[in-house]
This record gives C-alpha cells, structure tokens and sequence, in this order.
C-alpha cells in the first residue's frame, strides 16, 4: 500500500496563492527563477510572497543551470531547499550551502541511471548534499506527463544500489487531481509536485488546489 506523499505547489507569483497552501497546509512552497518561465519572480517579489507562508511550508527556490551569483542569493534569501534543473557544475556545487533536489528530465525510468548526473557519485558532497531526485517530464514546466507504463517501479527502498536509495523521490510532470492517485500508486513516492493544472486564468487556484489535496490526501 502506497504511503501519502508530502506535497508541493510549484510556481507561486502572487501574494494572495499563499493564502490556499496555508489553508491546505501544504508542505512546500516553489519559486521560480528561470527567465524563459511565465512564473519566474524576483528575488524580492519572492521574499514578499514566502513572507506570508505559515512556518511549516518550506520554501524550495526553482534553478535552471544556475551559476554561482544565483546561488549566492538563494542561499542568502533563506530557502530550505534548492531544486536545480539542468546543468549542475562542481564549481557551483561546492557553494550550495542547502539541500538539493536534482530534477531528471525521464523518458523512459530504465534509463534513469544514465540521466542522472555524474556528479551523484564522483564526489562525495554532492552525495552528501543531493537530498532529494525530482522525476520531471522531458519539458518540465509543460503541465505534461512523462509515459509512466514504460516506466519500471523503482524499489528505492530496498535496492541499495539505486541512485534514489536514501533521497526523497520526488514526483512531478503533468499531475493533476484526476491522475496523481495512480502516479501515487505506480511510483509510491515521498513527496508529488504540481504546477500548471492548479493554475486559473489569473495564477494558482484556491479550489484546484484544494481538489489536488485532497485527491493525494484521499
């Protein structure tokens, strides 16, 4: 039987969204900071809107290849957690001074080991520091799935030779309320994260977050 995940809602870009993850007492908060991402915030629009989560949520600041300048300011900002897509430099790697959440971009999960960076075991503070493998769809940020029936179950759990032995295994890509129950059950993993279906016209939804919850929660 698969457990409940903690939960994340990615992509906050006003104020008021922080209101519907404190209602639902969410465990974690995403801020964007890619240009080419229609959520993307500043670091001071960031710090506005994470000032008015409750003290439970965790704030995880979204990277893309980021360099040292960007990580010197999440790591100044007050960010739990650093989720980095794409490129991770040893360079900026050694300046990270928060637990990392490294996002794969998965086709097909049998060949997850070979996506997931070499950094992961050519030096031991990445190992130390890499808490946490994001399972993303090919484009993150699309709202789309990656093929989940190609994709083998991973039994973290028990196979100490697997790169998401002793990490979070979190799950992303295309989740919605209707879907996340049997991404739950497929994968088991410890924390799902959602963005674009708990969107409206105008930014992240009270009531489709609230039917995300639920629906993990159920």
């Amino acid at each position: 039987m698969s457990k409940v995940p903690r939960i994340k809602i990615c992509g906050l870009t006003r104020p008021e969204e922080t209101e519907y993850l404190n209602e639902c007492k969410v465990d974690y908060a995403g801020f964007v900071f890619y240009e080419k991402s229609k959520r993307n915030v500043t670091f001071k629009q960031a710090g506005i809107i994470s000032g008015k989560l409750d003290k439970s949520i965790k704030k995880v600041a979204v990277a893309v290849s980021p360099d040292i300048t960007m990580v010197e300011k999440i790591n100044e900002a007050g960010f739990d957690i650093i989720q980095i897509h794409g490129e991770l430099d040893m360079d900026v790697l050694k300046v990270i001074k928060i637990p990392i959440w490294r996002a794969v971009n998965i086709v097909d999960l049998s060949e997850a080991d070979k996506l997931l960076d070499p950094v992961l075991k050519a030096d031991g503070d990445a190992d130390h520091k890499i808490r946490g493998i994001l399972m993303d769809a090919p484009d993150f940020g699309s709202g789309k799935t990656f093929n989940w029936h190609k994709s083998r179950r991973l039994l973290k759990a028990g196979d100490r030779s697997s790169p998401f032995y002793g990490r979070d295994l979190i799950f992303a890509g295309g989740l919605n309320d209707e879907n996340v129950k049997e991404g739950i059950e497929l994968f088991d993993p410890d924390i799902v994260d959602v963005s674009s279906s708990v969107e409206g016209e105008n930014g992240k939804s009270r009531d489709k977050i609230q039917k995300f919850v639920n629906a993990v929660r159920s």
